[in-house]
């Protein structure tokens, strides 16, 4: 799968989650409908994961094509 598409589907989770987490807690209180929160919640931390570490990966893939670009033999001056 798409990797933009995992983390748009996350964060779409965790808003709705979020928002039948609000209409449950008015109808029947923290205690019946916690669970809800904590799926919005957990949602939430899967998105950011993936968000960081995909920077994570590009960052270091600059750094490596930087090493490489860095370390390219130049031709000497033959005397």
């Amino acid at each position: 799968m798409n990797p933009k598409l995992i983390k748009t589907i996350l964060l779409a989770l965790a808003a709705g989650f979020f928002f039948v987490w609000i209409l449950e807690f008015r109808r029947a209180g923290m205690a019946e409908s916690y669970w809800l929160l904590l799926l919005s919640i957990v949602c939430l931390l899967n998105f950011q994961f993936r968000r960081l570490k995909a920077s994570l990966l590009l960052k270091r893939e600059e750094e490596a094509k930087a090493e490489a670009a860095k370390n390219l033999p130049t031709k000497s001056a033959k005397k």
